[in-house]
């Protein structure tokens, strides 16, 4: 249940070459002007802005590296991962020993599922870096899980790939499919959106899971770009495997409106516990039993660094709180507030824009409930 955080993933300043060094490398002036409004924007937070800017000086100027790499970046900060790869991907053609660039197209990689080019582009990136602890360390991690994964079978639906170990979980990975395409049906009805782009999903021991994941101990599940769920007798409790599944596809469609880590976890984890069978019940009967309130403010990152006794309140919380952001002013607002904070629309502005009450109201409105 819990939800990746974006280590590895900081996205450097990008370093423009000056308007002076633009004559020694043969460079339209005007890419560096360009190039120095996107720096501007991309500091400022203006990620839609700072892509125009790179996007047309990478145009003028499409062999430099830093260049390439501010659209990428601009791209990747708008959740627009397949534009942010391409540059990326150009970026080390031009400039294979930059780093960040490697660093930041490996994760998006793997993501995605694509492990072994995951791999590839950091044993790349290696070579020019052969003490970076950081590639060695994700070099070391992912080869371990594609050895696994190379064992998987897998079977589909619809909307789902399911990854699964062996004949002995064929069942398992069937019924994981219906699961996950009625929740597919019964959470699209009710936030009235349908994603489009297949989820893939990976069943795992319990020792797999948490090899893989490193999720805290009472995570039952996570989504990283791929739903990853521990399954050891979950056909004696299907009713628990249908929450999970469902739980962590709510994260998987939240991040392909939002992308990942931009929304506050509240936000991510309400809407996931709230859409889940008998999750909004447990929530409340949990909270009402509870005399200790969190503030939403306190519970905007995950929740993997809060006391473990507490972990369960914060659901609790955050379930009730979605549930009154749905009610406040329907679905579609709620959709258009997680737009716009992939359009980085700080949250405040987008929330009280989209659900009708400043923050600070809306927070005092749930501590009463």
């Amino acid at each position: 249940m819990a939800r990746t955080t974006r280590a590895g993933l900081v996205v450097a300043l990008v370093v423009v070459l000056s308007p002076a060094a633009a004559s020694a490398q043969a460079v339209n002036v005007d890419a560096f002007r360009l190039a120095d409004a996107g720096k501007k924007a991309l500091d400022e937070k203006r990620f839609a802005d700072a892509l125009a800017s790179f996007t047309a000086a990478a145009k003028l100027a499409p062999q430099n590296p830093s260049i390439l790499f501010g659209a990428g970046a601009s791209a990747f900060m708008l959740a627009q991962y397949a534009e942010a790869e391409r540059y990326f991907e150009r970026v080390l053609q031009v400039e294979p020993r930059f780093k960040d660039a490697s660093l930041i197209l490996g994760e998006l990689q793997y993501r995605t599922g694509r492990i072994k080019e995951a791999v590839a582009t950091y044993e790349a990136a290696l070579k020019y870096a052969p003490n970076d602890a950081t590639l060695i360390d994700k070099i070391a991690r992912w080869s371990s899980e594609a050895r696994s994964e190379s064992r998987f079978s897998e079977t589909r639906g619809v909307h789902f790939r399911v990854l699964f170990e062996g004949p002995v979980d064929q069942a398992l990975a069937r019924r994981a499919v219906e699961l996950l395409e009625t929740a597919y049906l019964r959470v699209g009805d009710e936030l009235r959106f349908y994603p489009g782009s297949a989820v893939e999903v990976v069943l795992y021991t319990e020792q797999q899971f948490r090899d893989v994941t490193r999720a805290p101990a009472w995570a039952g599940g996570q989504y990283d770009g791929r739903i990853r769920v521990p399954v050891k007798g979950a056909l004696d409790r299907v009713d628990l495997l249908e929450r999970v599944l469902t739980h962590e596809y709510v994260h998987a469609l939240i991040a392909s409106l939002a992308g990942l880590e931009v929304v506050p976890a509240w936000v991510d984890e309400g809407l996931a516990e709230a859409l889940s069978p008998g999750g909004l019940t447990e929530s409340e009967r949990l909270r009402a039993a509870m005399k200790q309130r969190l503030p939403l403010s306190s519970l905007h990152k995950g929740f993997g660094g809060l006391p473990v006794g507490q972990v369960a309140l914060a659901y609790a919380e955050s379930a009730v709180a979605a549930r009154a952001m749905l009610d406040q002013r329907g679905p579609s607002a709620v959709i258009m507030l997680l737009r716009d904070l992939a359009a980085r629309v700080p949250f405040d502005t987008a929330f009280h824009q989209r659900i009708g009450l400043r923050y600070d109201e809306f927070q005092a409105f749930v501590a009463r409930r």
